[in-house]
């Protein structure tokens, strides 16, 4: 059996990538300064068949059609992070992502690059005001530490932001509790998309994206009804005995923020996307978030939502969507699910996901190891296209 054979290729890969290893240091200078130096390792081994994705970085078919293996770091981050004087926070994270993936080590084409890097005041603990390249504010999901996932990759495919690289955009935001921890706010102002030139104006339509250069608007707030959340980013499972319940609405805005993308199917058969209007860009979602810890060190975890993303009339990137994460631990092992779904107005930008499979924690999360199976399709006509199969299997290393 065709699954079966490709399992037993990673048994010794699995064993090697527990090696792993990763570090932390911390600076301490009294009270006006302290720095904390860390890294995330995301060693995986994936193995492809079926489908008709073309070649690229994940998530893509073999190209004649067979079982494609691959190994590559999915993540390599450094981040450093700190507080001085008492109310100042900062932080910077560098990320290389998908490193060796299909034998591409050249730097020049896949650099390190700047994640996120913020610099702020904070009131309290969980309270602050920031600006830099941050998250945009949105669904839990959406503010998930990728280290801290029940799913080995969260469902972000089907977040279209306009302007965005790895969900964060250059802007200022505020965040915090209120009314007794009850309240979770944040809100601000990002770029966005500015005033397209040249080649970038939509043809055949004149207009210019954003000509009066306006900002986006985006923000959320959850109501908490058992525990709370204060970070920058919320883990997916806490494992810290603690029950968490709430539920979020969030929004996203900006006028004359898209250029809007239409994909057609031209004489030769082939798919062409072309920017054909300028309209404003709105996106709003809801969302669930549970995370309850049980007798006998367990614990359940779910986070859903429903999205819509409008970036005109009949585009690829609009259209409703949803996103849901289950797990359930039993001491050190997790059983999970993960899943998404986006129905393209335009039909030639579908995406669907489901796939399951199960943790193991040898230090929380800071050492864990997780196997997983895909069944996808991501980015392609729905009824021109068949399901990519995948088995995923990474090593975390976070300290």
């Amino acid at each position: 059996m065709k699954s079966t054979k490709i399992l037993m290729r990673f048994i010794p890969v699995a064993a090697l990538l527990t090696s792993s290893g990763a570090f932390a240091v911390k600076v301490t200078t009294g009270k006006d300064f302290d720095l904390n130096i860390s890294v995330l390792l995301q060693a995986r081994a994936v193995a492809s068949w079926d489908g008709d994705q073309p070649a690229k970085a994940t998530n893509s078919s073999a190209p004649n059609g067979s079982v494609d293996t691959d190994f590559y770091m999915r993540r390599m981050r450094l981040i450093v992070s700190g507080a001085a004087y008492q109310h100042w926070v900062y932080y910077l994270m560098l990320d290389e992502p998908n490193f060796g993936s299909r034998g591409n080590y050249n730097i020049s084409t896949n650099p390190v690059f700047v994640q996120d890097v913020h610099i702020g005041y904070e009131w309290v603990p969980g309270t602050a005001l920031e600006g830099g390249f941050l998250y945009m504010p949105f669904t839990h999901l959406a503010l998930n530490s990728s280290s801290s996932t029940n799913s080995l990759e969260k469902g972000t495919a089907i977040l279209f932001y306009n302007n965005a690289r790895g969900l964060r955009e250059m802007g200022v935001h505020f965040r915090g509790l209120l009314l007794d921890n009850k309240i979770y706010v944040r809100g601000g102002l990002f770029n966005g998309l500015h005033g397209l030139q040249g080649s970038d104006v939509p043809a055949p339509n004149p207009a210019v994206v954003n000509p009066g250069g306006r900002p986006l608007v985006a923000g959320t707030i959850r109501y908490n009804f058992i525990g709370y959340e204060s970070g920058y980013s919320f883990p997916a499972l806490y494992y810290d005995g603690k029950t968490r319940v709430s539920v979020g609405v969030s929004a996203q805005y900006q006028l004359k923020g898209s250029n809007t993308p239409i994909s057609s199917v031209n004489a030769a058969g082939a798919r062409v996307t072309n920017n054909t209007a300028v309209n404003d860009y709105v996106a709003y979602a809801a969302d669930v978030f549970i995370d309850l810890a049980l007798p006998d060190d367990q614990e359940f975890a779910i986070q859903t939502d429903v999205n819509r993303f409008d970036w005109g009339s009949g585009s690829d990137k609009t259209g409703w969507g949803s996103a849901t994460e289950v797990g359930y631990r039993i001491g050190p092992i997790e059983p999970q699910v993960n899943g998404y779904w986006f129905n393209s107005e335009s039909k030639q930008a579908n995406f669907f996901k489901i796939a399951g499979g199960i943790n193991y924690f040898f230090i929380k999360h800071q050492s864990r190891i997780g196997i997983e199976f895909w069944h996808i399709k991501q980015n392609v006509p729905w009824d021109g296209s068949s399901y990519l199969h995948q088995i995923l299997v990474q090593y975390q290393a976070s300290f």
